[in-house]
């Protein structure tokens, strides 16, 4: 059997989105806290200082702190990436289609031969096909 993937352009899309908007977040929140890292000798604590004190200004009046900002950029990254990963499909193809006839009722059908025995379609008998056609 053949293994082929299906790939859905809509998740392929909305993932990327997701991730690009996760990235603009992230970049943003660095942007805004760079000033009080590069003067600090410790910059990991003046990074989770500015975290917790500054704020960002998307629309004016509404104001998020650069934690909620950053939490937010993670999960649209970690969302954005899950719905590109479950975007893509997995199937079996079988090799050939062949045209089977049942011993019994005498009807045919079109099938991969994969196995011995095959239940008829039409008469429900457990049957050893015979091959009509290739």
């Amino acid at each position: 059997m053949e293994k082929t993937i299906r790939r859905h352009k809509f998740g392929y899309i909305v993932g990327a989105l997701f991730c690009l908007l996760g990235l603009i977040a992230l970049i943003a929140v660095l942007w805004k806290a760079w000033p009080n890292l590069s003067s600090d000798p410790n910059p990991l604590s003046a990074f989770g200082n500015s975290l917790w004190e500054e704020q960002f200004s998307l629309i004016p009046g509404v104001q998020i702190r650069l934690f909620y900002f950053t939490f937010l950029g993670i999960a649209m990254l970690v969302i954005g990436a899950s719905i590109y990963a479950f975007s893509r499909q997995w199937f079996f193809l079988p090799g050939k289609t062949m045209t089977l006839q049942c011993p019994f009722c005498r009807k045919s059908w079109k099938t991969s031969y994969d196995r011995g025995q095959i239940l008829c379609p039409h008469c429900r008998h457990l049957v050893h096909p015979r091959l009509t056609k290739r």
